[in-house]
């Protein structure tokens, strides 16, 4: 029997990273070359949008949608329990 280990290869799919105050990075895409870059309002709608599909259940994003929606209007709650 032949135990040798294949090939490791890694796929990156993108990078995302959110840096506050509405702004964010984003890089889609599987090489640096052919990828949609987005960065600042962009970026963060960009952020938004693929962490929204990639929740597991209608559900999950149903809430998130909800709070993203009541953080708009009333703003974070910031108390301290």
């Amino acid at each position: 029997m032949d135990f040798a280990a294949r090939h490791f290869e890694f796929l990156s799919l993108g990078i995302l990273a959110y840096v506050g105050g509405g702004e964010a990075l984003s890089q889609i895409g599987p090489t640096k070359d052919a990828s949609l870059k987005a960065a600042g309002s962009l970026g963060y709608l960009l952020w938004r949008s693929v962490y929204l599909t990639k929740q597991v259940s209608m559900r999950s994003r149903v809430l998130i949608l909800f709070d993203w929606a009541k953080s708009i209007v009333f703003g974070r709650d910031t108390s301290m329990l």
